[in-house]
């Protein structure tokens, strides 16, 4: 994990904020020459795979993720080497586990701008990313213009 930032780990929920990260992201790669993996983690809530074998389940929501990101990245991403990854898990611990394996650089990731009750209540992954990766985490938090 040094500078300049060559591996670079960006979550991504599909929002307008990710979309923020992305580009934030993109640039830090092409001023490094780093690489990107663009990571969207699935959660499949298990009350919803009543009825459905799970596997056929994970596979057909893996796979339209893998079509969203791809549309979500399309443009974004010229000229920088990237790679798409779409995982099933809790987000937290997918992208901890991700980030252990990897070994990136940094982690640039958005931030939902929950404060108060709203945080206490629905948590806050980027804090947990921030608290527990070992590498150094990039905020983006939804408010601060572009």
């Amino acid at each position: 994990m040094a500078f300049p930032y060559k591996l670079i780990l960006c979550p991504v929920a599909f929002d307008e904020n990710s979309l923020r990260v992305l580009r934030e992201a993109a640039a830090i790669a092409r001023a490094f020459g780093g690489k990107i993996v663009v990571l969207h983690v699935v959660w499949i809530n298990p009350l919803s795979t009543e009825g459905f074998v799970f596997a056929e389940l994970r596979d057909s929501q893996t796979k339209a993720a893998l079509d969203k990101l791809t549309q979500f990245v399309a443009g974004e991403l010229s000229g920088v080497d990237h790679q798409l990854a779409v995982e099933v898990g809790e987000a937290g611990d997918t992208i901890l586990d991700l980030a252990k394996d990897l070994k990136p650089d940094l982690i640039v990731m958005a931030t939902h701008g929950r404060h108060g009750v709203k945080h206490l209540m629905l948590g806050s992954v980027a804090e947990r990313i921030v608290r527990s990766a070992d590498a150094p985490v990039l905020t983006i938090h939804p408010h601060i213009p572009s």
